[in-house]
């Protein structure tokens, strides 16, 4: 199970804050940082500031609405997470479910090794991973120390088994004395300070000295004191929030918008909401939708498509008041409508018919599920299309639990009839306003907001006839009823009126649905970032004069030639990456200047552990000491090649190479280090990875380079028009106040002496308009690096400029080969285009490169 698109984009987020910290060995500043690099602002014009809840520990809550893959994003997330933590910990997780249901649920899924999740699981960690239920951990099956250190170790526990209530004394078995647990007192001694009120060996013991990554999911769930008392107490090394609904506080990484699962097709939006004049009204339209549903999921397959059996969602009223439509009188209406019994299930806090029905089997007969309020979190079946509210027209409708139910999209497709691809809902009520608030709130409940829904109008139920649900049963073929056959698969038997009124509501829906996606397409065609993200962004649009020509501009990069296929022309454009085949790590240079000396190396490892360094990163007393007897208790040429394996742990997530060749060039690394140096390496392995990974990189860099040449000769890599501005810029920081600007405002970042190229640049009369580059979000010269100049500027000859400011200081070899890659794009871009690396002073020894002056001359001549 690949990612999504949006999912991949979660992931590297998390990687991307993870970086963030590390970078800044402090968890504000990583959130600042992290945030910077998409040019956002933090604080009251931008995303909240972090709130560090447990002081220390990494607490970030990745937002994604209801049906977007959040349990896969959590398994996804587990690699990255421990590749930031220190290699000789256990990888333990404490995985906390709010309810019995979502237990029972995650529990299946994870122990399942032909399920997805526990697949993503098994690929991530080789094999070596175990899920542990509440039960198998109290009793120590499988779970010791040496079991923990030897895999991933994924304990499926409840928020209540955890929380302790002081108030109420009520100690849970995990907090009691078990001796099947002893070794872990005696393996982690002295590691953390024992937890009041929890015997030395308790489980949470145990699981507080494992300093285990921590998953809340429906964190929402987990706002209360006691929920952050239980948190603190499992003494974790990273907590990750999983919720449609973040608490205020949360620390959200990742906004999800509706849209984007909708072009995943995870989701069936826009609801299409309907409001009847009678209670008979929603049960007969229910029946007749739904019928006319399966017939399309019938034709759906024939054509190739997956098999699909509509379902109907009854919501039925508690059972308060003689005029109630409670559970078992919805059953009997729906059987007196010649509903076959075996089609009907009840789903309440009193009765459950379901139990453990697939519902999702061809065998499942089940097309009616009458409810309450009982179907929340944790209950998953795509199959469910409609909700159909059965309260009384002076009642309040609510919806606002259960509505998240009907929203999944069945297989995560699109389906041949777009009358599969929405949801539905059906009510009776005299006051529409709340029952759309209704709606609003459970679409908010699951992530989504009003915007995600559509109203049908009264003009299909203008027409529709009057005949109540129990006359339209006496229209049936009087044997199909008495056979128990139900009306739904007759439908061409029914009323013409009816099926005329059921085909002006899908009628509606289709056209409603048209309109919704139209409007999503143009917003992303306009560059418009919606939801919660976009409220907290500036978005500044092109000026008005010069729209027009910047919306019908292509600006040149490089493409290389590619074999026509399904999916276009016979041209891609350029990522760093593709130069790097061919590359391997075989035969390439393994000396590596560790530059400090052995002795100052351990000496910064140390410093490393100070309390001002985030407390996830810091390894634990009984990590280095077993660390350190295990290496010892092995022979000489077994502890080189395990010294090896754990270098190689410490690279990040360096997947672009082979495995067998990260391992072979390590131990050419390794090979000729002395005892000493290989002790020191030992306890400093993270700054001898971090050198190691780096010389890999300069040594693939290389290669790019001279790849990238190569293909340019041979002309297998050309420049073509390909990038289009974005019509809306979102900088953190901006400026109206400069003249002949592209957008009403922009990006306002600049050094003094970017603002006096900008102010040679603006100054000149022969300039049209400018623009300054958003770094990793604007335009950029693709090569073996991507550049991002300081400056689009178009002159009114209608040449394109790209100037890229640099003061009077050199970045290593890094202004070379920017200078090196504008010249080359500007040689094959055409003759309308031009390049220009400006200096204060041109004393720097790069040929090409102009100093502020001259750059000023040719503006002018331009």
């Amino acid at each position: 199970m690949e990612p999504k698109q949006y999912q991949q984009a979660v992931l590297d987020d998390l990687a991307a804050y993870l970086a963030a910290v590390d970078a800044e060995d402090n968890l504000v500043r990583g959130w600042e940082r992290y945030w910077a690099a998409k040019d956002i602002a933090v604080g009251a014009d931008g995303v909240p500031s972090y709130h560090d809840a447990i002081p220390g520990v990494p607490h970030v809550t990745m937002k994604v609405p209801t049906g977007g893959g959040k349990t896969f994003l959590a398994c996804a997330s587990l690699k990255t997470i421990f590749s930031h933590l220190p290699q000789e910990r256990p990888k333990a997780v404490v995985w906390l479910v709010p309810s019995d249901a979502i237990r029972a649920q995650t529990e299946r899924a994870l122990l399942d090794k032909r399920h997805p999740y526990r697949q993503r699981i098994e690929r991530d960690f080789q094999g070596r991973s175990e899920v542990y239920t509440k039960e198998p951990l109290l009793a120590g099956a499988g779970f010791s120390p040496d079991t923990v250190r030897a895999q991933l170790s994924i304990c499926v526990l409840s928020y209540a088994s955890l929380r302790i209530d002081s108030r109420k004394k009520d100690i849970r078995k995990v907090f009691q004395e078990n001796g099947q647990l002893y070794r872990f007192a005696e393996s982690f001694a002295g590691d953390a300070a024992l937890l009041p009120g929890a015997a030395e060996t308790s489980l949470m013991q145990a699981l507080r000295a494992l300093r285990p990554v921590v998953v809340v999911d429906e964190s929402h769930n987990a706002a209360s004191e006691l929920s952050r008392e239980m948190l603190a107490n499992l003494n974790p090394s990273f907590i990750l929030d999983l919720t449609a609904t973040p608490r205020t506080g949360s620390n959200i990484l990742s906004y999800v918008d509706a849209r984007e699962l909708k072009r995943e097709h995870m989701v069936k939006l826009p609801v299409i909401v309907y409001n009847r004049k009678r209670r008979d009204d929603v049960y007969a339209d229910a029946v007749q939708l739904r019928a006319r549903l399966e017939d399309a999921a019938k034709a759906n397959e024939a054509a190739g498509g997956r098999y699909i059996r509509p379902i109907v969602l009854f919501q039925a009223q508690p059972k308060t008041g003689e005029e109630r439509e409670t559970f078992d009188q919805v059953k009997k209406h729906l059987l007196g409508m010649g509903i076959p019994e075996e089609q009907i299930a009840i789903k309440t806090s009193q009765v459950d018919t379901l139990g453990g029905t697939n519902l999702m089997e061809r065998t499942c007969e089940i097309r009616y599920i009458i409810t309450v309020n009982a179907l929340k979190e944790g209950w998953d079946c795509p199959f469910a299309y409609i909700l159909a509210s059965l309260a009384n027209r002076t009642s309040r409708v609510d919806v606002e639990q259960i509505l998240g139910r009907i929203l999944r999209q069945p297989y995560a497709a699109k389906h041949g009839a777009d009358v599969l691809n929405l949801s539905y809902v059906l009510a009776s009520s005299e006051d529409f306003h709340a029952t759309l608030a209704s709606i609003v709130a459970g679409l908010n409940a699951s992530g989504f907001s009003r915007k995600d829904y559509r109203v049908g109008s009264d003009e299909a139920a203008a027409h529709a006839p009057q005949e109540t649900a129990e006359q339209l049963t006496l229209s049936q073929d009087a044997d199909s009823v008495g056979t128990g056959a139900a009306i739904t698969e007759h439908t061409g038997q029914t009323a013409d009126g009816m099926e005329g009124h059921v085909g002006r509501m899908l009628a509606e829906a289709q056209s409603a649905s048209n309109r919704y996606t139209q409007e999503f397409v143009q917003a992303e065609q306009d560059g418009h970032v919606g939801g919660e993200l976009g409220a907290m962004m500036h978005q500044y649009h092109f000026q008005p004069q010069f729209a027009a020509e910047a919306r019908a501009l292509k600006l040149p990069q490089f493409c290389r030639k590619c074999a026509p296929d399904l999916f276009g022309g016979e041209y891609r454009l350029l990522a760093p990456e593709n130069l790097s085949d061919g590359f391997s790590l075989a035969g390439q240079d393994a000396q590596v200047d560790f530059q400090l000396s052995t002795g100052d190396v351990y000496e910064i490892d140390l410093q490393r552990e100070g309390e001002a360094v985030p407390k996830y990163r810091r390894a634990s007393q009984s990590d280095r000491r077993w660390f350190e007897q295990h290496l010892a208790s092995l022979p000489k040429a077994e502890r080189r090649q395990e010294a090896v394996a754990h270098i190689i742990q410490t690279l990040n997530n360096v997947n672009r190479y082979a495995d067998r060749d990260i391992r072979n060039y390590v131990a050419r690394v390794v090979e000729d280090m002395s005892e000493e140096e290989l002790r020191v390496m030992e306890s400093a392995s993270s700054a001898y990875g971090d050198r190691i990974k780096k010389k890999m990189e300069s040594l693939e860099q290389s290669y790019r380079r001279t790849k990238f040449r190569k293909m340019l000769d041979t002309g297998a890599i050309v420049c073509r028009p390909w990038y289009e501005l974005s019509p809306i810029i979102t900088p953190s920081k901006a400026t109206s106040d400069i003249a002949g600007s592209l957008y009403e405002a922009e990006r306002d970042d600049m050094n003094r002496f970017e603002r006096d190229v900008l102010d040679a640049i603006v100054s000149s009369s022969r300039v049209r308009w400018w623009h300054r580059i958003i770094e990793r979000k604007g335009f950029f010269i693709n090569g073996p690096i991507h550049h991002y100049p300081d400056f689009l500027v178009r002159m009114e000859s209608g040449k394109i400029l790209l100037v890229e400011a640099k003061g009077d200081y050199l970045d290593g070899s890094s202004s070379r080969e920017k200078l090196d890659l504008g010249r080359r794009w500007q040689e094959k871009a055409g003759e309308d285009y031009r390049y220009f690396m400006v200096f204060d002073q041109n004393d720097t020894g790069l040929d090409g490169a102009y100093p502020l002056d001259a750059f000023t001359e040719v503006l002018r001549e331009l």
